[in-house]
């Protein structure tokens, strides 16, 4: 029943942007061609058209194919390239060119994957070298849709409740922004793991722009909400409460944002302190293995250094984010990521993006500990033997036109498992926007 409600919803979307239903305007009769391919927005996207007459009337909508060529050319796993893509459309509804109230709106954004990926197990990496192929596969599904009613107040702010893809407001970061589609690949920068926040959640988040700040709070279920049990039966494991606020900071001339986050959990999580315990003595599970709520602490800044004077918008400049947290029952400890990137490396190319970074991830010392424990007494298996996780990448993403990009990018990492030499991994993407 879900996939069917599902695909009915963005069947019903597809047919409204193409048809204008509900007293929408009517494509204009002028020559739809009248604009070079090589200069649309989208391919299919042209002045009088029907996307734009969808537009008029409230219905606004981004098809892109992303695909991937990915593979480990040294360290442990495959080293065979692999192929593999995915195909990602986001609607926006207008209700109020619906006949509802004003501010309120309705967004979908539904996510298929196809081919293969070289996010490789074997190669002892904890986080996937391809975000946009991890998810949502990594939650046992290639295609997922998520859904949210909002209501704005103006310039003030709004609130938003619904499914949320997390990988959405990765995108929108200034410099790093992309979620894996844009700009950097691997997991670790392309949407920093906290431990707290899912790929998909289901909750409230409320937005407030005030004079010198802005603020973010988040209310949601703390499990990840591909798991339909999670609509049915929202916050029945604990509830999740993030606030973070931004501060729009000017330094010579140059913009940048400055933040902080909190985060805390009343969810129960697997105690790892006693990991040892489970192993010898299992029946007592469910006794002595858990622990009460977690907590999230993080800082970020994104400060750009330059930027082209007939364009204050494209520019280039420093992200950083450190963060830190109880390390039990969350197995992060903390990390730190920092690097350069943005958009106009050279004056002949200000649409192309690049950006390169560094990432180290702590693992939780009770974690740690705790599989040297069991790895002792098991020495046939090393892979119980962990510690941090650290890497680099760097990405060049050529603007060819406004609707096709190509990317190469290359990542150095050095696995979480002691067990596994450092990986070096090559990537091209191509991404068409329709």
């Amino acid at each position: 029943m879900r996939y069917w409600l599902e695909h009915a919803f963005i069947a019903f979307v597809l047919m409204g942007s193409v048809t204008a239903p509900l007293g929408f305007a009517q494509p204009s009769k002028q020559a739809t061609g009248s604009t070079a391919y090589c200069a649309r927005p989208a391919l299919f996207d042209c002045p009088g058209g029907r996307r734009q007459a969808a537009r008029e009337g409230g219905v606004d909508l981004d098809l892109w194919l992303t695909q991937f060529s990915q593979g480990i050319t040294a360290g442990d796993g495959h080293k065979s390239w692999q192929y593999g893509g995915k195909g990602d459309l986001i609607v926006n509804v207008n209700l109020a060119k619906a006949g509802l109230w004003r501010g309120l709106s309705l967004n979908a954004h539904q996510e298929w994957l196809f081919g293969e990926d070289a996010n490789d197990p074997l190669s002892g990496a904890l986080f996937p070298f391809n975000t946009a192929m991890a998810f949502p596969r990594l939650g046992g599904s290639d295609q997922e849709l998520a859904l949210t009613l909002s209501q704005s107040f103006g310039e003030r702010g709004g609130i938003s409740i619904g499914k949320f893809n997390m990988l959405d407001a990765a995108a929108k970061k200034p410099l790093t922004g992309g979620g894996g589609l844009d700009t950097f690949l691997n997991t670790a920068l392309a949407a920093p793991i906290t431990g707290v926040t899912p790929p998909y959640l289901f909750g409230v988040i409320g937005k407030l722009k005030a004079e010198h700040a802005g603020f973010t709070l988040m209310v949601y279920d703390p499990r990840n909400a591909q798991d339909y049990d999670v609509i049915r039966h929202p916050f029945r494991d604990g509830t999740t409460t993030s606030l973070s606020v931004t501060f729009p900071v000017t330094i010579s001339g140059q913009k940048g944002f400055y933040g902080v986050r909190g985060v805390y959990s009343s969810k129960q999580g697997l105690d790892l302190a006693t990991i040892p315990a489970l192993i010898d003595l299992p029946e007592a599970a469910e006794s002595i293995l858990t622990k009460d709520g977690y907590w999230y602490l993080s800082t970020r800044v994104q400060q750009y250094l330059y930027h082209y004077p007939e364009s204050p918008d494209i520019g280039w400049g420093l992200f950083a984010e450190g963060a830190i947290s109880d390390g039990n029952p969350n197995p992060l400890k903390w990390h730190f990521i920092a690097g350069l990137g943005g958009q106009g490396l050279f004056p002949s190319r200000t649409q192309d993006h690049w950006g390169i970074g560094y990432f180290k991830y702590g693992l939780s010392d009770d974690l740690v500990r705790g599989l040297a424990k069991v790895g002792g007494s098991m020495p046939f298996d090393p892979t119980f033997f962990i510690e941090d996780e650290e890497g680099l990448e760097a990405f060049y993403n050529l603007f060819v036109t406004p609707w096709l990009r190509i990317t190469a990018d290359l990542q150095r990492v050095h696995p979480h498992e002691t067990s596994r030499d450092n990986a070096t991994v090559g990537a091209v993407r191509v991404q068409l926007r329709f």
